[in-house]
């Protein structure tokens, strides 16, 4: 397990008198629940002695939600639960992992704690390259990790490349659509990832409640996917990690689903605010469908974010790589703004 990496979640930020600052590390939403999700929450707090129900009623509901069958959506404690379950059930010891690199840092810390090779594949131009992946693809490979969009980058493939792909894979490898952030791309993106599991037995559809339906501390995610994956996850998925807490955010979250998603349109409206700014300034800031943008600055990705830092900001910085800075409140995003302009190396990449 020494060759395991450690997970490191994002920074809370303080200013230099110690009060807090702006966290726009940890891709969370920005605004604070409505009341009425608050309530349902409180008044699930009452029966917490009490073992959580099995959450069929999310997923009925799910199903309802986004025209699936019922057999074909599971509900866990958190997307990354699934992804562990889904990669403990077909990525054996010794088998191959494919993913593009850099994405999501889990990934390669699930795949070795299972005893899996992780074969990580460099983007290109900031974008998960499907020709390359496909190209490491081996007899080995049992699963294909690809987040659409990308973490940290904000880039999405492309729709028929991304099909032609998945079409492309040997039987046997189970592609897995890692869609966390597509409620903050174009229209339909997520639809299209589910239209594509519904039509590909080896294509799962990972989704979370905690970005867009800003459930972050509650840990409830969800998929999409072929009737035997679906009964093959409850067979290897623990008890109880859908908590009825959870169970009970979620379902208040679709209730108020239209006050929610205004919320994401206005994050999307501050990302392309903060885009633009940031290439009027002179960086080199791929155009992202996430809630948050992503500074590819290399060796200088460190003095960035501690210039930041002082500012009493927190971003999430990849050392040698770059920098990803969530998108937050518009106040939030005008204190950062300040800093990356009057950055000196704002010019250069």
């Amino acid at each position: 397990m020494d060759t395991v990496p450690r997970y490191v979640a994002g920074m809370a930020a303080v200013r230099q008198d110690g009060s807090a600052g702006y966290k726009l590390a940890s891709n969370e939403s920005p605004y604070p629940l409505p009341d009425e999700m608050v309530a349902a929450l409180v008044a699930q707090a009452q029966s917490a002695n009490r073992y959580p129900p099995s959450g069929e009623v999310v997923v009925r509901r799910l199903a309802e939600r986004h025209s699936v069958p019922e057999e074909t959506v599971a509900a866990s404690g958190g997307s990354l639960g699934l992804l562990r379950d889904l990669l403990t059930a077909y990525a054996g010891f010794a088998s191959e992992v494919v993913f593009g690199w850099r994405s999501y840092e889990a990934y390669p810390i699930l795949v070795r704690s299972l005893g899996a090779r992780a074969v990580p594949v460099p983007l290109t131009n900031q974008r998960v390259d499907l020709d390359r992946m496909a190209a490491a693809v081996t007899a080995d490979t049992r699963v294909v990790l690809l987040a659409n969009p990308n973490n940290p980058t904000g880039t999405v493939v492309d729709d028929a490349e991304l099909e032609r792909f998945a079409r492309g894979l040997p039987d046997g490898c189970v592609l897995t659509l890692d869609e966390a952030y597509c409620e903050y791309g174009e229209e339909g993106l997520g639809a299209r990832g589910i239209a594509l599991a519904r039509s590909l037995p080896n294509v799962v559809v990972l989704r979370t409640f905690s970005k867009a339906y800003a459930l972050a501390g509650m840990r409830i995610g969800w998929c999409v996917a072929h009737p035997e994956v679906v009964e093959t996850l409850g067979r290897v998925g623990l008890p109880f990690t859908l908590t009825a807490m959870a169970q009970a955010a979620a379902m208040a979250a679709l209730d108020h689903e239209e006050l929610l998603f205004a919320r994401v349109q206005q994050t999307i409206a501050e990302r392309e605010r903060v885009q633009v700014r940031l290439r009027e300034t002179g960086f080199e800031v791929p155009t992202s469908r996430a809630n948050f943008v992503w500074l590819p600055l290399g060796s200088r990705s460190e003095e960035f974010a501690n210039a930041c830092r002082a500012a009493g900001i927190s971003v999430r910085c990849f050392s040698g790589e770059g920098v990803r800075v969530t998108i937050g409140a518009p106040v939030e995003n005008d204190s950062f703004l300040t800093v990356a302009t009057s950055y000196p190396a704002g010019a250069a990449s």
